[in-house]
């Protein structure tokens, strides 16, 4: 099973990382599985995907990135800003991004923060990076 590094957060995801005073987002090494209690705590403050970052299975074609492969991975390797160095990552292993372009969309993951203005509730979520 391949992860998307930027969905929702939902009963079973894993908490991958926290937005950072930068706009970027700090990755965790080890990632953390939430429940309904971290869900409804983080949500008192807002949307928790505006704080914190979650991956969970990738949909596919269930998902409106899919084409055959993840279209915002590679949106990413073209737009997003890069860090000087790839983060630890408890994902990697099994990072739908990491599958498609390896090592190389590290140093632009931390650059993702979870777009929470979508209205429907996708399979994922559409993720965004300044």
């Amino acid at each position: 099973m391949r992860h998307c590094p930027s969905a929702r957060a939902r009963p079973g995801a894993l908490f991958i990382g926290m937005v950072d005073g930068s706009g970027g987002v700090s990755i965790l090494a080890e990632p953390l599985l939430i429940d309904d209690a971290f869900i409804a705590a983080a949500a008192e403050r807002g949307p928790p995907e505006a704080r914190f970052r979650f991956a969970g299975p990738c949909a596919e074609s269930g998902c409106e990135n899919w084409d055959g492969h993840c279209r915002f991975g590679a949106s990413l390797m073209e737009h997003a800003a890069r860090v000087a160095e790839p983060p630890a990552c408890g994902i990697r292993a099994t990072c739908r991004w990491h599958a498609q372009h390896g090592q190389q969309v590290c140093l632009r993951c931390p650059a993702v923060i979870t777009n929470v203005a979508v209205e429907r509730e996708p399979p994922a979520a559409s993720p965004t990076f300044p």
